[in-house]
């Protein structure tokens, strides 16, 4: 299914969904994890550790932020295909951040869990028939649906690694 789909409209979401083309949510998940893999590391890493600014997060706590984010919405993602009526909670960016390890861990390691969550996050997308995509839940205050998830966790991602050139590189 493509974001032309994505009802109701998730409102504070929207941002990171405007950024994804409206192509299917498996080819929007598919490149960005393409994306992840063909990723200058050596460039990455030698900047692991800087932030641009003070009170900034490292290069390689917004790699952690990213696959933190993509968890907490995977997991959003599979009580609402499930048909879970559940609010899900909200969660603190800044805490996870400073409770993620990330100056103890190389550059290499914090890549390849994203790339291994968003592997996970594509299978579970790919497993969901588009009556599964459609269903629709309270994800911390706002209403979305499934598929709204998914271009979410990809805008997301494409709006962290444009701060990225932007900022760091």
């Amino acid at each position: 299914m493509k974001k032309q789909a994505i009802y109701p409209d998730p409102e504070y979401f929207g941002r990171y969904i405007d950024q994804v083309p409206d192509v299917s949510i498996m080819e929007a998940l598919e490149q960005s994890l393409q994306e992840l893999q063909t990723l200058d590391k050596a460039k990455l890493a030698a900047l692991g550790d800087y932030a641009y600014a003070p009170g900034k997060w490292t290069v390689k706590a917004v790699f952690q932020h990213i696959s933190d984010t993509e968890r907490v919405f995977a997991y959003r993602a599979l009580v609402f295909a499930r048909n879970d009526k559940n609010a899900t909670p909200g969660f603190d960016q800044d805490l996870y951040a400073d409770e993620a390890f990330t100056a103890q861990r190389s550059f290499e390691d914090v890549l390849q869990e994203l790339i291994a969550i968003r592997q996970s996050t594509i299978a579970l997308f790919r497993s969901l028939p588009d009556e599964a995509l459609l269903r629709t839940g309270t994800s911390w205050k706002y209403q979305m649906c499934v598929l709204a998830m998914g271009f979410t966790m990809v805008g997301h991602q494409i709006h962290h690694l444009r701060i990225l050139h932007e900022r760091y590189l």
